[in-house]
């Protein structure tokens, strides 16, 4: 039998492109879901907005599974008997940390949980398939789930409760697995350090590794970025003139004024990228705003400041040259037009 026509499909295509249309923008704040992660430059670049995830539809249409799974658990609670809230004020409950820059929004907080009554618990619900789910079984989450123990762990320290409730559905056969979680202040102070550093930070950290062909490097967001050279992101999180401040804020040096969301994600003509994150090439001079680097491939200059955002270099390579000369016409270096990255 042939194959259908992709005009057959339309239906589901467009289905995965609504998704994509209205899927959610860079985080504001260092989200405690991923401060479990296994890279600390994954969350420097993740908290300063220097590439987005690239999630197609139908991977956000599975995300979205998982959500909506979250009001079928938290009816069967209530169903038996737990206490249990999900909103403060109309939306999901959230809990920062002294910086407000690090935290995240929990499932809910209940009482009445069957393995300790009277106990309030942090609430946390997952779904995996059922490869993943075998695996949490025979191992518990924090051995087989370190980003969700790391999780629970930092939304304990912040609501400055001592157990948590994990629930983890099987998506291929309904199972639940519950396993009762508790507090260890020794990772939670772990964690808060590693985020403070994280914020603090002005300089992405060393890679997991610098192989291209590590398995955790290949399957991150910030592959492309790391092993790759791709250009990263140009908003004000990438610009050398932005500081996160108290309360979860940040601002601009240069223009000596408070950001808000909105504005840090459009930027503006005096961006000046960390020099750490420009793609192959080091930097050798500077000026109050704008920097010199030197490709590490060709050992030629070109300079990065306001409105400027092209690649200036000096002089032509041979093959440019003779190619001029093949055609009896001057070379016009595109890159020292106003030219774009």
């Amino acid at each position: 039998m042939p194959p259908m026509p992709d005009s057959m499909h339309t239906t589901a295509r467009k289905i995965y492109e609504w998704y994509e249309a209205k899927k959610e923008d860079h985080r504001e704040h260092l989200g405690a879901s991923l401060i479990g992660h296994a890279c600390d430059r994954y969350l420097w670049l993740t908290f300063r907005w220097a590439a987005s995830p690239e999630f197609g539809g139908r991977l956000l249409r599975l995300f979205d599974t998982g959500k909506r799974e979250e009001a079928r658990i938290h009816e069967e609670l209530r169903g038996i008997g737990v206490e249990l809230h999900t909103e403060e004020d109309g939306s999901q409950i959230t809990c920062r940390d002294d910086t407000g820059h690090f935290g995240g929004s929990i499932d809910g907080v209940g009482l009445g949980f069957p393995e300790a009554p009277k106990t309030w618990a942090v609430l946390e619900i997952k779904t995996c398939n059922a490869s993943s789910f075998a695996k949490l079984k025979a191992r518990g989450v924090e051995a087989e789930k370190p980003q969700h123990y790391a999780q629970m762990q930092t939304y304990m320290g912040l609501l400055k409760l001592e157990r948590a409730m994990y629930i983890a559905v099987n998506k291929d056969t309904d199972d639940l697995h519950t396993e009762w979680v508790h507090f260890s202040k020794t990772t939670f102070r772990d964690l808060n350090d590693r985020a403070e550093r994280t914020i603090k930070r002005t300089t992405p950290a060393d890679r997991l590794s610098d192989d291209p062909a590590h398995w955790q490097c290949k399957m991150c967001d910030m592959y492309k970025l790391c092993h790759q050279g791709e250009q990263p992101e140009r908003n004000c999180r990438t610009c050398c003139h932005a500081t996160p401040a108290a309360a979860g804020k940040w601002n601009c040096e240069l223009h000596g004024k408070g950001l808000t969301a909105a504005e840090q994600r459009v930027g503006c003509d005096g961006h000046l990228l960390i020099p750490a994150l420009m793609p192959g090439a080091e930097p050798i001079d500077g000026g109050v705003n704008s920097i010199t680097y030197r490709d590490t491939t060709t050992g030629n200059t070109f300079t990065d400041g306001p409105k400027l955002k092209v690649r200036r270099r000096t002089g032509i390579t041979k093959k440019e040259a003779k190619m001029a000369e093949e055609f009896n016409a001057p070379f016009v270096d595109p890159f020292n037009d106003d030219i774009p990255f």
